[in-house]
């Protein structure tokens, strides 16, 4: 019977030994890949395309990184409405990773019509890959690109 009226009492002694232990020794945590730490953005144009399409190829992603890319804006300026064929996010000169819509804006703005892409994505690029944009237009009018990716890096262990 004395061995009931113990119980509780060893229950409670062991909850407080255990709780003592991992309070000594909490989990270890690293932050280094959260997004806020490792923000990664790039801006580059190209001007004074004439051939169909303009392609924009952004920096190599370094040995033991991981680009994420979670946001893509492209603003291209054509001198003639009607021309945009496709927008796309890819792998250089290898594979599609996002088709990527594109809008007319209201208006013209010294002469060019405006179209505008601005999309959510997730795309992922391991070390030595480089994002690259390529727009397609059915003109071999002179026009010009800006494109914007976002996102972060990984650290690949």
């Amino acid at each position: 019977m004395n061995t009931y009226k113990r119980l509780p009492c060893l229950l409670i002694l062991g909850a407080a030994m255990i709780t003592s232990a991992m309070a000594q020794r909490p989990a270890i945590t690293q932050d280094r890949d959260q997004a806020g730490r490792n923000f990664y953005y790039q801006q580059i144009s190209c001007t004074g395309v004439t051939f169909g399409y303009c392609q924009i190829t952004f920096p190599t992603v370094p040995a033991g990184q991981r680009l994420i890319i979670t946001h893509v804006s492209v603003l291209n300026l054509m001198p003639v409405a009607n021309t945009i064929d496709s927008i796309d996010l890819r792998i250089l000169n290898s594979s599609i990773v996002a088709f990527l819509n594109c809008q007319v804006n209201p208006g013209t703005g010294g002469g060019t019509v405006n179209y505008t892409t601005n999309e959510p994505v997730f795309a992922k690029f391991d070390a030595g890959e480089a994002p690259q944009l390529l727009t397609f237009t059915s003109s071999s009018a002179n026009f010009t690109s800006v494109a914007i990716i976002s996102g972060y890096m990984i650290t690949i262990p």
